[in-house]
């Protein structure tokens, strides 16, 4: 027992040094920090014969910073353990990205050709066929695997494995096996159930009574078509304004019955002459073209924004729209500015 305890040992030390010489020091920098401490302590705990927990800070430095040289660490450590198949994959990652034609992208290539002689492999098949949809995973993979995978060989570790199918209608499969040398390739034939009508009607969101209740949308008018009927009223108004103010303007002009100022001294009534003049130059006729430029635009913008403006449906996500009407005056123009959101 000692002599076989020294030369495991031996071996051991003797194949760590090796992968240790062979790759630059400067190769095992790492690009975080995390990283390479677990790096370093699953280093320290293969030396020390602690396979599982160097295999699993492994992993995780591999997952904090992927490095083709923790793979290589990782296949030494998972053949260690006698898992065959994730040693195989590690070295076979770590082969096709360490620099090509290197000691170690050969030593990785070399331990995954001897692997690949012992892998313990199962076989997933249907014998009527896979349901559309179906999906298998074996232990705790994260990611599905489809129909392309049914009928080839799977590498798997030794030891106990599950087997997870699922498929939509169909019941859960679940098969637990041992895989070994003395079963593999092990051949697994999934028969899936039919769900009842009552499962799957179970498996439904209640309707109330088994109808299908549609709630109909509430719709209302678009702020843009409610802002264009507020335009198209702002805009009459202005429209009549303008109307009220040309008429003024009309009769004071007809007041003075002459548009030349020089003229009212000659007129009956001169100061009343002047004064409507005055009158239709410094305020009607402003406001009477302010009135009619603004009240069309207004109406005609009105027009447009009613007619394409549509309707809306209301739904609780849907952020109201908010809409500002901010007035501006000018020397000889005026208008409506349009502040918000739609």
């Amino acid at each position: 027992m000692r002599m076989g305890y020294r030369r495991f040992a031996v071996s051991i030390v003797t194949t760590a040094a090796f992968v240790s010489a062979q790759i630059p020091t400067v190769a095992f920098a790492q690009n975080s920090a995390q990283a390479e401490v677990l790096f370093k302590e699953g280093q320290q705990l293969i030396a020390q014969q602690k396979y599982a927990e160097a295999c699993q800070r492994l992993v995780a430095s591999y997952k904090l910073d992927p490095q083709p040289n923790t793979e290589l660490l990782e296949g030494l450590c998972f053949g260690k353990q006698g898992k065959t198949a994730s040693a195989y994959n590690a070295f076979i990652d770590a082969a096709s990205t360490l620099p090509k034609g290197g000691d170690a992208q050969k030593y990785a290539a070399d331990q995954a050709r001897t692997l690949e002689t012992q892998l313990l492999k199962v076989r997933v098949q249907f014998a009527a066929g896979a349901p559309p949809g179906m999906q298998m995973h074996f232990d705790d993979e994260s990611k599905p695997r489809d129909k392309d995978f049914l009928g080839i060989d799977i590498a798997l570790d030794p030891g106990a494995h599950d087997l997870f199918v699922t498929a939509p209608g169909k019941h859960d499969y679940t098969k637990h096996f041992d895989l070994s040398a003395s079963n593999s390739p092990e051949t697994i034939n999934v028969e899936m159930t039919d769900k009842t009508k009552e499962e799957l009607a179970a498996e439904q969101p209640k309707t109330g009574g088994g109808q299908v209740i549609i709630e109909k949308p509430e719709t209302s008018w678009s702020t843009v078509k409610t802002l264009g009927l507020i335009s198209m009223i702002v805009g009459g108004v202005g429209l009549a304004l303008g109307g009220i103010f040309w008429g003024v303007d009309i009769s004071n002009i007809t007041t003075a019955g002459t548009g030349n100022p020089n003229e009212c001294q000659f007129r009956p009534n001169p100061t009343q002459c002047n004064d409507a003049l005055t009158a239709a130059k410094t305020l009607d006729i402003p406001v009477a073209i302010a009135g009619t430029v603004a009240g069309g635009a207004f109406l005609v913008g009105g027009i447009i924004l009613f007619v394409v403006g549509g309707n809306v449906t209301k739904t609780p996500e849907k952020a109201q729209a908010k809409m500002h009407v901010l007035p501006w005056l000018g020397p000889q123009t005026a208008g409506m500015t349009l502040v918000g959101t739609f």
